[in-house]
């Protein structure tokens, strides 16, 4: 693939080296310490005026087609070090454009988006980051997204990340349902190069507008060392989530995003660094959970949310509709109406596999005697819409209520 010529390190004037203090970047281990200092500066030379080995870390590219430094300076014949980020823009609220600068909530009306490629063009940060490939995809509302974009999403990352002439992908993608498509990129993708999405919650014409600076935070995850092996990522206001547990909590806040039961696993910040301060207890192991490859679809899966009064008829047309599992989202620990418990049994005596989660924000839904008996899988602490992908990846492989909730357990 044809790699856009950006630099993220390489020498500047006087013999100096800049940027080689950046945690995120890729040869930052082959640099003496000697040579380190602010990512914004650049470390003298040593005492005998040599300047540090360029040597190429692992599974990063050297170029040495020339580098675009820190100052905006271009030095040519050096040889440079810098991650290849795949990009692929899936649409949201990143590229949307609204009538005005004070458009933050009904732009999505207008259906106006940035032209393509416009969004990076205009970031000439990005420069200092990462040889950025951008890869055509289909750009769709996230609300309106369906299984076959994700299968079809998940296949081209696949193959991106299998290549040697990738080291990391960066996904936009509208905030509504960000969460679930990370999810389901979680398990069906393997745990390595690192795979990072990326959204907005204004757009990019409005006043405030974070959809840049969460862009480069991405690329800077995606193109860090430090990002492999923790799975599918979501980077939102500088804050690096898992893919299992981040949530939207709020409607407009740039806040919104939350891990309210884990909290994030590190930050992007200010200074340039990447830091992760922790890793997911519920990651697959390095192959992924479950193989989509030859699927042009998914079972349907149905969440069913409990209520006062509620009186299973939802439950019944799930059934009716074919749904193979069906998410209970009860309230408190998975309570339900004794009207949508029996609905439930009858579904479960059906041969459909229920699945017991909460409407609550947070907190585990546990496998009490009771639903044992009943023959129920639990959610742990997954929300609803999460628990219906784990779900539905499930009975591609299995209906068997046990071995549903082991996956459960485990992912």
């Amino acid at each position: 693939m044809q790699w856009t010529s950006w630099s993220r390190r390489g020498p500047a004037p006087g013999g100096c080296w800049a940027c080689t203090c950046i945690r995120g970047c890729p040869a930052r281990r082959s640099v003496p310490r000697r040579w380190r200092t602010c990512c914004v500066g650049c470390a003298p030379t040593s005492a005998s005026g040599s300047r540090p080995p360029a040597r190429s870390s692992s599974g990063v590219r050297r170029r040495t087609d020339g580098w675009a430094g820190a100052t905006g300076g271009v030095l040519g014949g050096e040889s440079v070090d810098r991650a290849r980020v795949a990009l692929i823009s899936t649409g949201g609220t990143i590229d949307s454009v609204g009538t005005s600068g004070l458009d933050l909530a009904w732009y999505t009306e207008t259906r106006k988006r940035l032209p393509d490629g416009e969004l990076v063009a205009s970031l000439g940060e990005l420069r200092e980051v990462a040889d950025l490939h951008p890869v055509p995809f289909p750009r769709v509302p996230s609300y309106a997204l369906t299984a076959g974009d994700w299968l079809t999403l998940a296949r081209t990352v696949t193959g991106l990340v299998s290549g040697d002439d990738c080291d990391g992908v960066v996904i936009t993608h509208g905030t509504n349902t960000i969460e679930e498509t990370a999810y389901f990129l979680q398990l069906v993708l393997p745990v390595g190069k690192p795979v990072v999405l990326v959204g907005a919650m204004r757009p990019s014409s409005g006043l405030g507008a974070d959809g840049p600076l969460n862009l480069v935070r991405a690329v800077q995850v995606a193109a860090s060392p430090d990002a492999r092996g923790h799975g599918v990522l979501v980077v939102m206001n500088d804050t690096i989530y898992s893919a299992r547990d981040v949530t939207k909590t709020a409607t407009f806040r740039v806040e919104t995003f939350r891990a309210p039961d884990t909290g994030p696993l590190g930050y992007a910040d200010a200074d340039g660094r990447i830091e992760f301060y922790h890793r997911s207890g519920r990651l697959p192991s390095p192959s992924p959970a479950f193989d989509v490859g030859s699927l042009d679809s998914l079972p349907r899966v149905d969440v069913v949310v409990s209520y006062v009064g509620a009186d299973g008829a939802l439950i019944e047309a799930a059934v009716a509709a074919g749904a193979r599992g069906i998410v209970s989202a009860g309230t408190g620990a998975g309570r339900t109406t004794p009207a949508e418990e029996a609905a439930l049994d009858r579904a479960v005596a059906g041969g459909v596999v229920v699945c017991q989660a909460t409407r609550v924000g947070s907190g585990r839904v546990s496998r009490s005697p009771g639903m044992c008996r009943r023959g129920l899988v639990v959610a742990d602490n997954l929300v609803p819409w999460k628990a219906r992908v784990l779900l539905s990846l499930a009975l591609t492989r299995t209906a068997d209520a046990s071995e549903v909730q082991d996956l459960f357990d485990r992912l």
